[in-house]
């Protein structure tokens, strides 16, 4: 079986038009038409798109070798990891910017408290 192949398997299991596959990934019809006839080769950009846009394992596409699709559970997973760190980041910002706000609030405070003594004086 080709990749070609493999990749009409893919847009039916999902149960999508040609029309709608192909919109996808940045596709007209007929070009689409084109790579399920065996007229042109699944590029390595197609490839990309396919596995951005449908969790297709690229593996399985070129060998048939795995899962169709790859694991969610993978995906969530780096999903996962890239909002924790994400997260820690902007939390590292935001105790930055109390420490910094904490720093200005004692600054201000000082001087109203030399302006009062000095107004005391006069």
């Amino acid at each position: 079986m080709t990749e070609n192949q493999r990749l009409k398997i893919v847009r039916k299991f999902l149960s999508k038009t040609q029309v709608e596959f192909a919109s996808s990934i940045g596709l007209t019809q007929a070009g689409y038409s084109d790579i399920e006839r065996g007229k042109n080769n699944v590029s390595g950009k197609i490839k990309i798109l396919l596995k951005r846009e449908h969790n297709v394992n690229i593996t399985w596409l070129e060998s048939g070798e795995g899962e169709m699709f790859t694991q969610v559970d993978e995906i969530h997973s780096q999903s996962d990891h890239t909002v924790i760190s994400n997260l820690k980041l902007e939390i590292d910002r935001l105790q930055k910017e109390i420490n910094h706000l904490s720093t200005e609030k004692m600054q201000y405070l000082e001087t109203i408290k030399n302006l009062e003594a000095e107004l005391s004086r006069k």
